[in-house]
Formats: C-alpha cells, sequence, structure tokens
C-alpha cells in the first residue's frame, strides 16, 4: 500500500505540476502563465492611443530645425555675392599748363614797414623753413606801411600770385605794389601793420 499511495502522490504530483497557474501582479501590468513545459505565454493587453498631435509638432519642429540650419551653414560656406554698381566714369580733365611755383627759385627781401622791433626777421625765418632763399631783411624806408606788399621782377609777375598763396599763412599781402627794379633778388616783401 505504500507503493499504491506512493504512486497516487506522484500522479496528483504531476497533475497539480500541469496545470498550468496563473500568476498576476499589479505592478506588472501582463499576466503570464508559468508551465514547466512550455515557456512563459504573455498575454498581450491592447495598448494605449498616443496622441497624433504630439508627434506633428516634434516632425514640424525637426524640419523646421533642418531647414535654419541648412540655410545657416550655407550663408557662413558661400556668403551672397557683392553688390555690384555700375557708374559712368568721370573723365578726367586735360591738364593745363598752369605755372608751378618752384620755392627755391625766388629770392626775396623782407624789409620791416610795420614799425614794430625784428618783424623783419621773424617772417624771414618763417620764410626760408618753406624753402625760399632770404637775401636781405632790414627795415623799409619808412616804419608807417598800413598794409602789407610786395614788389616782383618783371620775368616773374605770371607766378607772384603763386607766392602770395603760399605765404599767406605767414604774412599778409594785400597787394602786389609794381614792379622791382632795383636789386638782385626775385621780390621784395614790405612788412606793414597788419601782418603783426
Amino acid at each position: 500500500m505504500d507503493e499504491e499511495q506512493s504512486v497516487a502522490e506522484t500522479e496528483n504530483q504531476a497533475e497539480e505540476i500541469k496545470e498550468p497557474e496563473k500568476i498576476e501582479s499589479e505592478p506588472i501590468k501582463r499576466s503570464f502563465i508559468v508551465n514547466k513545459d512550455n515557456p512563459p505565454m504573455y498575454e498581450q493587453r491592447p495598448q494605449e492611443k498616443k496622441s497624433g498631435k504630439k508627434l506633428l509638432i516634434i516632425i514640424v519642429v525637426l524640419t523646421a530645425l533642418l531647414f535654419g540650419g541648412y540655410f545657416a551653414v550655407r550663408s557662413i560656406i558661400q556668403p551672397s555675392p557683392p553688390v555690384t554698381t555700375t557708374s559712368t566714369p568721370v573723365p578726367t580733365p586735360a591738364p593745363t599748363s598752369q605755372p608751378v611755383l618752384n620755392r627755391s627759385d625766388w629770392s626775396l627781401e623782407i624789409l620791416n614797414g610795420s614799425g614794430v622791433t625784428g618783424a623783419a626777421r621773424k617772417i624771414a625765418d618763417q620764410v626760408q623753413i618753406l624753402g625760399y632763399l632770404v637775401v636781405k631783411t632790414g627795415n623799409a624806408d619808412k616804419d608807417s606801411y598800413p598794409l602789407s606788399q610786395i614788389l616782383v621782377k618783371k620775368e616773374l609777375e605770371s607766378q607772384v600770385e603763386l607766392v602770395v598763396a603760399d605765404l599767406k599763412d605767414i604774412i599778409k599781402i594785400a597787394s602786389v605794389a609794381g614792379e622791382l627794379k632795383d636789386g638782385t633778388a626775385s621780390a621784395r616783401i614790405i612788412i606793414g601793420k597788419d601782418s603783426i
């Protein structure tokens, strides 16, 4: 009987083992059946539907980023060509034969007609710095000249305006007083009271 009892228990145990057990667990939302002979079988539950709007928004954002990046890289790698404008060439005026002032060709007498001591020497020093040759300084025939003036040799009359313009920051020469007939200088400048 012990043998029969032991066989019966073994059969009962076999039946218990063959009977599938169903195990459910709350944290795991899937159920499965455990069977020693067969691997576990999972029961599929229907998935929750995800919002299509979220997916569409993600696609739009990614597309915008791709296009923006493309154009940013394109502008860095291949900058836009410079804007060119066409202009009408301006004709260059034909050179005219105007006299050119060569300071070293001029020799000057500078005479003080202002009555201020040392005025001739002061102006002579400044004129020499420009490159003119000063051959004489001294006093004029009178010390009451109201305006400064210049006398020039006849052959240099065409260039005297160039000299007057060149010296305007040093001495105010109001007029060309006439022709220099005596002396060896190219011109004589008489300093008046207006230049002091």
